[in-house]
């Protein structure tokens, strides 16, 4: 029972949705991050065009490399065929790794230095080698699915080139630990408590619990990443399932909550009733397509503002 429960943690901040089957043509570049480590990202310039707008795609959790996840790159061209895609591995992912190499399936520079806070350095690092493309044409959206849309939500006050932000089936209206708390059975609760307190005082890139380090929860733990968001101008759309089995709908409504009187109606919050953390409704019918035409319906209404 108790491995079964840390395969939930282990799925709470993943974007597990399947493939929609495309073929990725994406070009991979490389470079380097202050720590002298590889800082691996990849662009799809789509649509082409001498100057075009980009949409920063951010993945959830684990060490799957995303320039092989035809996933994420599918649902951006969904969202915004029109726009250059551009997603970023996590830090320790990319290039070829030997299976020996691996510990708990990922590298030991993944268990070391991937977080929260390091994926929001990137993602300003490969912002910064956006201004200086001749192609872009100072217009991004950022968008992000369970822990990505908490790196896009804590990325965009950074930003200030952000057209809109959309945060997808991502719990971030309230602490990452309590988040954690509310999905698993209450035997693990009290586990992760006492997890959550020893990641604090010895943040340990080799002990790990959940499908992440002490490192990472101890950079996580305390965040509400949507607190980010109250000081971002650009408009936010919020995209939650009511059945959303991995990040409960409260914590979308706490978003909801924190963000809508003060941001008004540079807010939108939808809530798909019935709908489940991959947009499946009870009877096992696949909603995906639908949300995420809504969302480009969005987007495509502010640029007709």
């Amino acid at each position: 029972m108790k491995r079964a429960a840390l395969a939930t943690v282990l799925a709470i901040l993943a974007w597990l949705a399947p493939g929609l089957g495309e073929p990725l043509r994406a070009e991979m570049l490389t470079m380097e991050r202050p720590d002298g480590s590889a800082l691996v990202h990849h662009l799809d310039r789509q649509s082409g065009g001498s100057k075009q707008g980009a949409l920063l795609l951010f993945q959830g959790s684990g060490c799957d490399a995303v320039g092989s996840d035809e996933r994420v790159i599918g649902y951006g061209r969904m969202l915004a065929p029109e726009r250059a895609l551009i997603t970023i591995e996590k830090y320790g992912v990319g290039g070829r790794i030997a299976p020996a190499a691996l510990s708990d399936g990922c590298t030991a520079e993944y268990w070391r230095g991937n977080t929260l806070s390091r994926r929001v350095l990137d993602a300003l690092q490969v912002v910064a080698w956006l201004r200086r493309q001749r192609w872009w044409n100072g217009d991004v959206v950022l968008f992000g699915g369970s822990e990505g849309g908490a790196v896009a939500a804590m990325a965009a006050p950074f930003v200030p080139e952000a057209r809109a932000v959309i945060v997808y089936s991502s719990g971030i209206g309230v602490p990452v630990g309590e988040l954690v708390r509310m999905a698993v059975p209450p035997p693990v609760r009290a586990e992760a408590v006492r997890v959550f307190a020893e990641a604090r005082r010895n943040p340990a890139a080799d002990r790990r619990w959940g499908g992440a380090s002490y490192a990472w929860w101890a950079d996580a733990v305390d965040q509400v990443p949507a607190r980010a968001l109250l000081q971002v101008g650009a408009p936010i759309l919020l995209i939650h399932g009511s059945r959303d089995q991995f990040a409960d709908v409260a914590t979308a409504r706490a978003t909801r909550d924190l963000l809508a009187p003060k941001r008004g109606r540079r807010f939108t919050y939808r809530e798909y009733a019935g709908y489940d953390h991959f947009m499946t409704d009870q009877s096992g019918a696949d909603h995906r397509p639908r949300v995420l035409a809504e969302a480009r319906e969005w987007l495509l209404r502010l640029a007709r503002r």
